[in-house]
């Protein structure tokens, strides 16, 4: 019947309010207690954090992208490192970060972030190498900066396909570090896709920092 507030607390029922201190909820034995909650704001409480559905399931606003392979070929040429051009609108781009024209992520959020993908190719000759690297700022000299998969043969064994990206995690700053991906090849390539089978790179943050 009555709210049971102390003078110093400036929480009203009927308008809502600021506690100062933490706050327990408990659940009597008798009773049935706990917090209902269904929306998360941040600290100001103008942008959402989180909302808990019906359902139960946390649906935390989460720094994710996937873009997938542009509908025109890419020549590869032999022994050069290139970067992959993938479509100019990616498939979803939760913070917008995607960089359409120099085809990198540029996350403004600080964290560590888990990348995978995969990329279709069509080699005009057998080749015996073949790597892709996901790259932090365009580096290759140290581990921290890349993650690198590389299929390689004593003879010519690699054609036409889809290959998997390296999976897995680089810490980001959250202002100007960026990853783009990179092919190599022994002979001269294609990076074709078709609307069957699509090239694609992902990524989403896993831990922020």
């Amino acid at each position: 019947i009555y709210e049971k507030f102390q003078l110093a607390d400036t929480v009203s029922k009927a308008s809502g309010g600021t506690f100062n201190g933490g706050v327990t909820f408990t659940s009597a034995a008798t009773a049935t207690g706990g917090l209902n909650v269904g929306t998360i704001k941040e600290a100001t409480g103008t942008t959402t954090a989180m909302t808990i559905g019906s359902n139960g399931l946390i649906q935390p606003k989460q720094v994710a992208f996937q873009v997938t392979g542009t509908d025109l070929d890419q020549s590869i040429s032999a022994s050069t490192n290139t970067t992959i051009q993938f479509d100019a609108s990616p498939d979803f781009d939760t913070g917008g970060y995607w960089d359409a024209t120099d085809h990198r992520y540029t996350p403004q959020v600080a964290g560590w972030y888990f990348f995978g993908g995969a990329i279709r190719i069509v080699m005009s000759t057998i080749n015996g190498v073949l790597s892709f690297v996901i790259r932090k700022n365009g580096s290759t000299s140290s581990s921290d900066d890349f993650l690198k998969i590389q299929f390689q043969y004593d003879g010519d064994r690699l054609y036409n396909g889809s290959y998997p990206l390296p999976s897995g995690m680089l810490h980001l700053n959250g202002s100007t570090d960026y990853v783009d991906v990179m092919v190599n090849t022994e002979e001269a390539s294609t990076l074709s896709d078709h609307a069957s089978v699509k090239s694609f790179f992902n990524g989403s943050l896993v831990h922020a920092t």
